[in-house]
């Protein structure tokens, strides 16, 4: 289900937070910079409620929570990784691609979220639905590496669900569930 996207707005806060991650004090806060926030039906929170002035890109996506779980870099990092092999259909892509990171169980699973629904949303509102079914079909992983570089805002990242397809390319339908620029969750029904 995509939601539409507002391109001038998110090239501004894009460059702002890419100034932000990469700025003066480098690699040591993009480690600790907040990359994924997960909400919704879920049992295990390490924030507050939100907030429209501190969470600013989540308000200008109409994002809201009484309280949510947030994952840094190295969060994702130390969880267990994976290392997956992916094709996909479009004409842009140069070949088979190995993206590494943990697997979206896993994330699910340190938020509490259980066997639910979700919807994972891209930095440009697009998002994507998945029930338990479809969650269950695939390995699927939050890749924040490609190729052994980091993902960045701008290419993929910080963020880019996809599972495991080798040197057979996925279908462009497959495809569309690939959201890449992944920030934000909704575990459950909305």
């Amino acid at each position: 289900m995509p939601f539409a996207p507002r391109r001038s707005m998110l090239a501004a806060m894009a460059l702002a937070v890419t100034f932000l991650a990469l700025g003066p004090l480098g690699p040591a806060l993009a480690a600790e910079a907040v990359l994924l926030t997960i909400a919704g039906d879920i049992t295990n929170t390490n924030r507050g409620k939100f907030d429209p002035f501190q969470d600013g890109f989540l308000a200008y996506h109409e994002k809201s929570f009484e309280r949510a779980f947030q994952l840094t870099r190295n969060d994702l990092i130390h969880l267990p990784q994976s290392e997956i092999t992916a094709l996909g259909s479009a004409d842009t892509w140069h070949g088979p691609a190995t993206l590494k990171g943990p697997r979206l169980k896993d994330v699910l699973a340190r938020a509490g979220a259980g066997a639910k629904p979700v919807t994972i949303f891209a930095l440009d509102g697009y998002g994507a639905a998945f029930d338990t079914k479809l969650l269950d079909s695939r390995e699927w992983i939050l890749a924040h590496t490609m190729n052994g570089q980091p993902l960045g805002i701008g290419g993929r990242g910080p963020l880019w669900l996809a599972y495991e397809t080798g040197a057979k390319p996925a279908s462009a339908e497959e495809e569309a569930k690939w959201v890449w620029s992944v920030f934000y969750i909704e575990v459950g029904n909305k």
